[in-house]
């Protein structure tokens, strides 16, 4: 991660520098004495991770994130209590009160890793798929599929707005659909996640009404999965 340091105080600077430098996958983007500097920076380098004092002349850092668009991921560091509504409303990563901890800042650097990897992943994930169905090719939307079910060497496909007949196998089309998001749940059924409303006993209730038992051989990971 591509670290920017924004503070008008030299040694917090350093403190800041020397911290980084002991963290694998961190490197330093460079370092800013004001808020200008920064909107600078930001506007010609790709940063992943800024930690900004809030208390700075000219420009607060308080003030300079609600003037930026798109900022990256923001670690607030002051030595100020008060300002820890705006960042909760600013959707900051972390707050860190001066003096800080060489511990405590990893915990800060670990929050802004796991939403890094978060959002990585949900880019990855494909948004669509072609299934071909009554002689034509059908663009289905992931989050509107709820329920796809084997019925000998076809598959039925259940959207919230058609079902679509497709000559697919369950083994191919488990491998088409992301993991995060849908679930085998018996060997003639996946169900999407998002579109489950509630778990009775063997039974999955969906969207639409749809239902779909839960195979013996598959609820124990099944229950982890929708509980991780």
């Amino acid at each position: 991660m591509k670290c920017l340091i924004v503070d008008d105080e030299p040694l917090a600077c350093d403190v800041l520098e020397n911290y980084i430098g002991q963290l694998e996958g961190l490197s330093l983007a460079g370092r800013c004495e004001n808020a200008w500097q920064a909107i600078s920076t930001l506007q010609t380098h790709e940063i992943d991770l800024m930690f900004l004092d809030v208390q700075m002349p000219q420009l607060t850092g308080i003030d300079m994130l609600r003037a930026v668009k798109n900022p990256p991921q923001v670690i607030l560091t002051t030595a100020f209590s008060t300002y820890a509504l705006d960042a909760f409303d600013l959707d900051v990563v972390d707050y860190l009160l001066k003096p800080f901890s060489f511990e405590r800042f990893a915990r800060a650097v670990a929050k802004a890793r796991k939403v890094q990897t978060k959002g990585e992943e949900k880019q990855a994930l494909p948004k669509y798929l072609f299934f071909k169905a009554d002689k034509k090719l059908h663009k289905v939307v992931l989050e509107e599929i709820i329920l796809v079910e084997a019925l000998s060497n076809y598959l039925k496909i259940y959207t919230l707005r058609e079902t679509l007949v497709v000559r697919e196998t369950m083994s191919k089309i488990e491998t088409l659909l992301p993991k995060p998001n849908f679930a085998r749940v018996h060997k003639s059924f996946i169900v999407a996640i998002a579109h489950i409303e509630y778990i009775e006993g063997n039974l999955i209730f969906l969207t639409s009404k749809y239902q779909a038992p839960i195979g013996e051989s598959y609820k124990e990971a099944f229950l982890k999965h929708i509980q991780s």
